[in-house]
């Protein structure tokens, strides 16, 4: 092993270690710093791992080590939905998936790799081994699809610069590895010696960006969620103005009640960008994603249709049609996700007094 390769891996284990400790450290509460310690400290097991050798001097070692290095891509998967996601909680099939990854990809490392060495491999064994290389690319585009899909309702704007980033960079990159494995696999090659150092240069600047991100003196970090209250003070006067406005076409016209509503339509309608109005939304409202934004317009209002003794034979679906569903699941969905119980429910409780957040 040369001594760039030498210097590059200790660079790439030390920063990784070090960003796993300052996700541990974080002020958040939920499972993504877990999740992203352990992402970062799988991908510092692979720069131990994929060494030259490394399972004479790694001894049992190794076996931990290659557990944790083959969940790289099921981890970070779930490290993106919980970055992005406002509603992901850890669950079994989520740990399900891990675990056949880690059983799967052990079973690539540990028992196929030395039979493919000396040429043991059947036409079977190989293409099972590829099986492996196309479950990875699948975790990989499940990562990208969860850094973009809510991108166009995403109203944190430091939230969405980091999506773009995961969708440009993370994600190309593991798929770059992936290629690469598969194409060594086919051939039966080894990784050339360039590549090898150029993953390692990738992996250490990467880790390094981020591990300095999380280290410089700020109020919150990529991390770290931005607290979901409204400071409309934080406006300027000409974005006061559009809140106003947007508070008119709420309260007025019940703009919400449009089934299609985007952020772009509504923008337009007010005369403004897109990105101002995810501002005004964001600081002026406190919401952090839009479509919660108009879940929380719509279940205000029907809340105020349950309660009225009037309208108690007034069917459910019509309230939910009313303002602006398409169909009753969504809408009971919504509904018991703010309110904790179902329509009809809430419509026969005496508790049906309590305000959606």
């Amino acid at each position: 092993m040369s001594y760039p390769e030498i210097i590059l891996r200790t660079a790439a284990v030390l920063v990784l270690l070090s960003l796993a400790g300052l996700m541990l450290a974080s002020r958040r509460r939920d499972q993504t710093p877990w999740l992203g310690a352990l992402s970062a400290a799988a991908v510092a097991a692979f720069v131990v791992t994929s060494t030259r050798g490394a399972e004479a001097w790694l001894g049992t070692w190794q076996y931990p080590l290659t557990a944790l290095c083959v969940a790289k891509a099921a981890l970070f998967w779930l490290f993106a939905r919980g970055l992005f996601s406002e509603e992901f909680r850890l669950r079994g099939t989520h740990v399900a998936i891990v675990g056949v990854t880690v059983a799967y990809g052990l079973w690539q490392q540990l028992v196929f790799n030395p039979m493919a060495t000396y040429g043991l491999a059947t036409a079977w064994e190989r293409l099972a081994a590829a099986g492996f290389e196309l479950w990875v690319l699948v975790l990989v585009l499940l990562t990208l699809t969860e850094a973009y899909r809510g991108l166009a309702v995403d109203l944190v704007e430091r939230r969405r610069r980091m999506r773009i980033l995961f969708v440009a960079g993370v994600s190309a990159f593991l798929a770059a590895a992936v290629i690469v494995q598969t194409y060594n696999l086919i051939q039966s090659t080894n990784t050339p010696d360039l590549l090898v150092l150029a993953n390692l240069a990738l992996i250490a600047t990467a880790g390094f960006a981020a591990l300095w991100n999380l280290v410089q003196l700020r109020d919150a970090s990529w991390l770290e969620p931005e607290p979901a209250k409204a400071t409309p003070a934080e406006l300027t006067p000409i974005e006061q103005q559009f809140l106003s406005s947007l508070k008119s076409q709420i309260e007025d016209r019940h703009v919400y009640r449009e089934e299609r509503l985007t952020i772009g339509s509504l923008a337009e309608r007010l005369g403004t960008r897109e990105q101002v109005l995810r501002r005004v939304i964001n600081r002026g409202l406190g919401y952090r994603n839009f479509n919660d934004f108009l879940h929380a317009c719509r279940i205000r209002e029907a809340c105020e249709h349950l309660r009225r003794a009037e309208e108690a034979r007034l069917p459910v679906l019509s309230i939910a049609l009313g303002v602006g569903y398409g169909s009753i699941g969504p809408f009971n969905r919504a509904f018991k996700a703010r309110m904790g119980m179902t329509p009809t429910r809430f419509r026969q409780s005496a508790g049906g007094r309590q305000t959606p957040a």
